[in-house]
């Protein structure tokens, strides 16, 4: 039997599982909240032309154009020193580009004052331009000036009509209203973009649950307003995180614990967490894991399932966010089937009967590792590897009851499996492989991306791209003691109960395709631009890279042919997002490398050929710190919740220092390979998996393993 329990650990899944859409008007005459705080659900019902509409113009000077390849090619500083050579060009056009570009340049390099000197020169010379003008606002913003950003987002107004600008406008003059505390007004405005932007959504409810919480009126609507943030989407780092603040604060203690252990799976060296942790976790003592991972099974859920002779994978269980296998103390073992227990050296030592439970268990006084039976007697101990094989391959495994060192190691949910599985003693413990043929993994993989993607081209072909990229790593580490985690970054095993038909369906009908020197990445939402291209629409935009660009991207709406474009009018999250962190978040993670102090700037060092940030220095008052690669950087600014690493950055500064950073972006993932819901678009169009896979892989070369045939 499934038993869910509420705690997600590798994403903030488990709080869009408790925060459900709440009804379509709170009751203010219960809560006593004014009608600037009244809840309300958005009905989704825009004019189309409107909403999907897009009238952004990227189109650059040749000069310009130029010199911000030097942006990606050389350095970030280059770019912006010889951009300086037409800031007084005698073009318009030209003097107005390179100030423009000099403004968004100045404030990445933390010089917020010379930002708004170039801002405002573009203005002068352009006054007409709204993208300009709404530039200006938000640098105005950036700076802590909220009574002129006020006013240059209600200029824009008398300029534009076109949604992507007036929307911004709004929204940035909610927040301006906000930080200068008119605190009414700005809900005011928030509410009006709740019920007409569907792009903004989570970010405007996690607003105004801020705002309730701070407002005496209003504070019992401040879950309702967060709950609808969640469930629009699960990664709003910082709703999740006043929820547990809030629900401390209420003393529910229980969702106090549910929401901070959330936070603290994610970032496992926050020393506030880890206090906040050990204080639930005396409370609630042993009952306190019973309210955190959330799959419990007691018995195999798919018992039977033929296997398909393949390339033998090694998975490591139970790997951390880093991708190391953790050491575990116990854990409990029952087949579907008869299972063997073999050594090395002794051959067969055990026989079980299927549906018969076993308890793996670290013996801290003899250093070695013991099999029980239900009752605790020790029926098999051992120094050195051991195997759990079934007796007929059909037959399935499921792991349960997983207890380690620390409860937030790694997720500890219960796992259903095929093939064997080798328990490893180590001096503190042991760890756990998997051995599994690729076939019988893919569609487990499959399992935890698809999601809703049903359509079956769209499945089969994003079976040819975890096969292609499975059987490359197995390939790649050969000699390694495993070759993938449960936890790698292309790779998530939550075991095969997870499988429907339609994946086995999808694995079997491409068991004989691979990809051949190509990346098989994927990434599960799409915007229009790629890590390096433009795609994932039929309409080309006329992108062109800069860093004035990527503002005006991230303002812009998806086209009404995005092949990932949503059902549900309220779900665009996961293409088009708003977050805002706390600047003493970042400092405090920064701090596990090197302690920079008070964060002053933040600059995109490398960046892919479409803008993608690839790395980013952080300044502070007592140092600077770069980052090597996206991951980490988004671990930096969100505990590795940020969805991609397409984005733009608003600090919102008190002074020399960051108070808070508002990162608005696209997509999810690093824009690499195949598009999880372009493809489902793709098939909806009528593409079949081969025609997917050419959209998304214009270089591969498909092998067909049965003929040997290459295309």
């Amino acid at each position: 039997m499934r038993n869910y329990i509420v705690l997600g650990l590798s994403f903030l899944g488990s709080i869009a599982a408790w925060a459900q859409v709440t009804p379509d008007v709170a009751p203010s005459a219960q809560t006593g909240a004014k009608p600037a705080l009244a809840a309300t659900r958005f009905v989704g019902n825009l004019n189309e032309s409107a909403l999907y509409k897009s009238v952004l113009d990227y189109s650059l000077p040749d000069e310009i154009k130029a010199v911000t390849q030097k942006c990606i090619i050389d350095s970030v500083e280059e770019c912006f020193i010889t951009l300086k050579a037409y800031e007084n060009a005698e073009e318009v056009p030209l003097a107005t580009a390179a100030n423009l570009e000099l403004a968004v340049l100045s404030v990445q390099r933390g010089q917020i004052k010379q930002a708004q000197r170039y801002i405002a020169k573009a203005v002068s010379l352009q006054p007409e331009d709204p993208f300009i003008q709404l530039t200006h606002g938000w640098i105005l913003l950036s700076a802590g000036k909220y009574k002129k950003a006020r006013k240059a987002f209600e200029d824009l107004l008398y300029l534009t009509a076109d949604f992507e600008y007036v929307s911004s406008a709004k929204l940035g003059n909610a927040l301006a209203l906000y930080f200068s505390g008119k605190r009414e007004k700005a809900a005011s405005e928030l509410q009006y973009l709740y019920t007409s932007n569907p792009y903004v959504i989570s970010f405007v409810s996690y607003m105004l649950g801020r705002i309730a919480s701070e407002t005496k009126n209003g504070k019992k609507l401040a879950p309702v307003f967060l709950q609808q943030s969640l469930s629009h989407d699960e990664k709003n780092y910082a709703a999740a995180k006043l929820f547990a603040k809030l629900s401390e604060k209420e003393k529910n203690h229980l969702h106090a614990w549910q929401y901070y252990a959330t936070l603290y799976s994610l970032d496992t060296r926050n020393e506030q967490l880890a206090k906040k942790i050990a204080q639930y976790e005396q409370e609630f003592g042993d009952k306190g894991m019973d309210y955190l991972f959330y799959l419990r099974l007691e018995q195999p859920i798919v018992h039977v399932m033929p296997s398909t002779s393949s390339t033998l994978v090694r998975m490591g269980l139970y790997a951390n966010n880093a991708r190391e296998v953790q050491t575990l103390q116990a854990v409990s073992v029952l087949g579907s089937g008869a299972i063997k227990i073999t050594d090395d050296k002794l051959g067969e030592v055990l026989h079980i009967p299927g549906y018969i439970e076993k308890t793996i268990v670290f013996n801290p006084v003899t250093g070695g590792v013991d099999v029980t039976d239900n009752r605790g007697h020790v029926e098999f101990s051992a120094k050195r590897p051991f195997t759990f094989s079934l007796v007929k391959d059909k037959h399935t495994l499921l792991v349960r009851n997983v207890r380690a060192s620390s409860m937030f190691a790694a997720n500890f949910s219960d796992k259903e499996l095929k093939g064997s599985l080798t328990v490893v003693p180590t001096a503190a413990g042991f760890t756990l492989i998997n051995n599994v043929y690729a076939e019988d993994l893919i569609p487990a993989l499959l399992a935890t991306q698809v999601q809703e993607i049903k359509h079956k081209e769209a499945l089969t072909a994003l079976a040819v791209v975890f096969r292609s990229a499975l059987l490359a790593t197995v390939k790649a580490r050969s000699s390694a003691p495993y070759h993938i985690t449960d936890n790698d970054e292309e790779f998530h095993f939550e075991g095969i109960n997870l499988i429907f038909k339609d994946l086995l369906d999808a694995s079997k009908t491409s068991s004989h395709v691979q990809l051949t020197q190509a990346p098989a990445g994927y990434y599960a939402d799409c915007g229009v631009l790629g890590a390096e291209t433009v795609k994932n629409s039929a309409s080309d935009p006329g992108y062109v890279f800069s860093p004035a660009n990527v503002s005006k991207y991230v303002l812009s709406n998806p086209p009404a042919d995005l092949y990932s474009r949503p059902h549900d009018p309220t779900q665009w999250a996961g293409i088009k997002w708003i977050y805002l962190y706390d600047a003493q978040d970042i400092e405090n993670r920064l701090a596990y490398q090197q302690n920079i102090g008070k964060l002053r700037a933040m600059t995109p060092v490398r960046l892919s050929p479409t803008g993608r940030i690839l790395s980013m220095r952080f300044e502070g008052s007592k140092g600077t710190y770069e980052t090597q690669t996206p991951q980490e950087t988004a671990f930096v600014l969100s505990a590795g919740t940020m969805r991609s690493n397409l984005f733009d950055i608003v600090p919102l500064y008190k002074g020399k220092n960051i108070k808070s950073v508002l990162v608005r972006g696209y997509d999810t993932g690093l824009g690499n390979g195949l598009c999880l819901r372009g493809a489902d678009g793709l098939a909806k169009q009528g593409a079949d998996f081969m025609a997917i896979i050419k959209y998304y892989f214009p270089q591969a070369r498909i092998l067909n393993t049965q003929t040997g045939a290459v295309k």
